[in-house]
């Protein structure tokens, strides 16, 4: 009777060492399982906050407030770029842009103005092209005309007859020494027509020619 409660008891101390045992060898299994969770969510959040911080460097042009090339996260989209540079123009036709279009690195994203828009600009500019047309044809008519005028009101007779040696140097080719030949002349002989400079020595057919419109015979 003693023998059996002795065995009794054994096995009893036996199958809670084997219970303890098994518990003891869950948690050791445990534990290196939530530790590898732990380590997982860690290097998402590390992956999660460099694709945050990376940049693309895009170029923004046309119907924005300030065109230029910005360096945006790599994870925004056309109409984040766009914001960067302040917003859109009163014209620009944001219709034709796809703003929800997620960027990419050396991208160009070009806004374009609306069709009315052009069309005033490109009147706009004929115009200020015909008036400058206009403006630069009348101001070379005008010298034009106020050279000729010039020149009419220079050309100043000279009484080849009267005139002093000074006075006929003013004549074009004459200098003092031809000047001296043509008192010379006239004192012996008075010219009784621009021809009769012919008379004076040095001057020629050619030289009468540039002189004709210029002298006048008193």
């Amino acid at each position: 009777m003693q023998a059996k409660s002795k065995k009794l008891i054994f096995i009893t101390i036996l199958l809670t060492g084997c219970i303890i045992t098994g518990l003891i060898s869950n948690n050791d299994k445990e534990k290196p399982l939530a530790g590898s969770s732990l380590l997982q969510s860690a290097q998402g959040a590390v992956t999660s906050k460099a694709a945050q911080t990376k940049t693309v460097r895009v170029q923004v042009s046309g119907a924005v407030l300030e065109p230029g090339i910005y360096d945006v996260p790599a994870s925004c989209r056309v109409e984040e770029a766009i914001a960067a540079t302040g917003g859109l123009t009163e014209n620009a036709d944001s219709e034709r842009v796809n703003l929800v279009r997620k960027v990419r690195d050396g991208m160009q994203i070009r806004v374009p103005v609306k069709k009315a828009a052009r069309t005033s600009r490109t009147q706009r500019k004929n115009a200020q092209a015909t008036a400058g047309y206009s403006a630069s044809s009348t101001k070379k008519v005008g010298s034009t005309r106020a050279g000729t005028e010039k020149n009419n009101s220079a050309v100043q007779r000279v009484r080849i007859n009267s005139a002093s040696a000074s006075e006929l140097q003013q004549l074009p080719g004459i200098g003092p020494a031809l000047a001296q030949r043509i008192v010379k002349t006239r004192n012996s002989w008075r010219f009784t027509s621009a021809d009769d400079l012919l008379r004076v020595p040095g001057i020629g057919k050619a030289k009468l020619a540039k002189l004709r419109d210029y002298v006048e015979v008193d």
